[in-house]
């Protein structure tokens, strides 16, 4: 087809999937399937129902449009409603729950299929959704507001991949007392709640350095005691944005630079989540040389480190498996193409006892937001939100434990003094 004869459309796009399908079948193959069959029967039944289409079907996923933004929305609710009891009597850790995200945005129509933006940006708010939610777009936010006995809760502007403008997303509360409720848009978006603190010295620092000079000649060199070269190279003079295209462009003085800035204050948030790590990970070795940005962790840039009992992490693809009571620290944070600096959320990995989880070979992941909130710890409250984390390791292969690692050019080893990764 060529680009002067495209259909293009503006709909409502509705994308269901399965939290955890890989570790439901892995457990239990043919209990998974019948509940995935049961669920994709009364999935597509609702939709068509509604007046919607059923565009296509991705093993566990399905991708739908509705001509209606509102009857979208109020079938996803419908859906997850009706999955909730049908699933009510199998146990919590063989339920098979869905996640829905629903966008409205103009899409490309070729041979009853659509592609574009808009189902892409379906897409990514239903990775956003909790297992048996929904996440919608502040588009259909503004359309539906009203109009349906729900309530909605926002979870902030979301750097999704592929899409470059944050989506401002919201959770929908099913509960019968947030109907009518819309809740947080009050307050500091979620990503950025603790940035507001953080901006307000960072501005005090960088309008001294205007007013007095960043590189203050009275100051000594930056050299370390002994006279040699510091572990950095000299950073580039820090502004307030960073006006680039996408978070890969950033240079890596930039982002060290950023990140020295907000550090400290990133570690005191994250410890009040009350977790014993959060507040000290920082003082365990960095294993990357700057800030790099890393697609397994939502394209944030992220730094690495790793506790003193998990020093052959440093070995890299090497380390082979590590022992019990290793634990790794990732924070994160991004610059957005305006310029915000945004936090991250703080991943922590931490290696168990042998038999505690064997689905994870024994890793516990912890996850805490921006705001000290811990989004989910697995065998704990809200394990379901960190599955994708084990899925996304589990990945590597049996044969690496090491949960994946820093891209060469960032590296750096210590278990030699002196020897970094060229």
């Amino acid at each position: 087809m060529s680009g002067d004869s495209l259909t293009r459309k503006l709909t409502a796009i509705l994308y269901a999937d399965v939290a955890g399908y890989s570790r439901l079948t892995g457990a239990d193959e043919a209990g998974t399937h019948r509940q995935l069959s049961a669920g994709l029967d009364l999935i597509s039944e609702r939709i068509k129902a509604a007046g919607g289409r059923v565009v296509h079907y991705a093993g566990d996923a399905v991708l739908a449009e509705f001509a209606s933004v509102v009857a979208a929305v109020e079938t996803a609710v419908g859906i997850q409603r009706a999955l909730g009891e049908m699933g009510a009597e199998v146990p919590d850790d063989k339920r098979l729950a869905f996640r829905i995200g629903v966008n409205l945005g103009e899409v490309i129509v070729d041979r009853d299929d659509i592609y574009g933006d808009g189902v892409n940006v379906a897409a990514r708010l239903e990775s956003l959704a909790e297992p048996g939610g929904i996440c919608i777009s502040r588009k259909v936010l503004e359309e539906v507001r009203d109009k349906l006995e729900v309530g909605y809760e926002f979870l902030g502007e979301q750097a999704v991949k592929n899409i470059t403008e944050p989506v401002p997303a919201y959770h929908v509360r099913l509960e019968p007392q947030a109907a009518g409720m819309v809740t947080g848009e009050g307050r500091p978006d979620r990503r950025r709640r603790q940035w507001t603190a953080l901006a307000a010295v960072v501005s005090v620092l960088i309008g001294a350095a205007v007013v007095i000079g960043w590189w203050r000649p009275w100051a000594p060199d930056r050299e370390s005691a002994s006279g040699t070269s510091p572990t950095f190279p000299q950073i580039a003079r820090p502004t307030r944005h960073f006006k680039v295209q996408s978070s890969a462009e950033l240079a890596d003085a930039d982002a060290l630079t950023i990140y020295d800035r907000i550090r400290d204050d990133m570690a005191a948030v994250y410890r009040q989540s009350g977790n014993n790590h959060a507040g000290v990970y920082q003082t365990w070795r960095r294993y990357n040389l700057t800030p790099y940005v890393s697609a397994t962790h939502g394209n944030r840039y992220v730094n690495n480190y790793a506790n003193p009992k998990a020093k052959i992490y440093g070995q890299f693809e090497n380390a082979g498996t590590l022992p019990q009571g290793s634990v790794l620290a990732k924070d994160s944070f991004e610059v957005t193409a305006h310029g915000d600096v945004l936090t991250g959320p703080l991943a922590l990995m931490e290696k168990m006892q042998p038999g505690f989880n064997p689905e994870s070979r024994n890793w516990r992941y912890t996850m805490i937001m921006p705001d000290g909130r811990v989004f989910g710890t697995t065998k704990g409250e809200r394990s379901e939100r960190v599955e994708f984390c084990a899925e996304c390791h589990l990945a590597a292969g049996d044969a690496n434990d090491h949960l994946f690692f820093i891209p060469k050019k960032h590296r750096v080893r210590f278990l030699e003094p002196t020897e970094a990764v060229e």
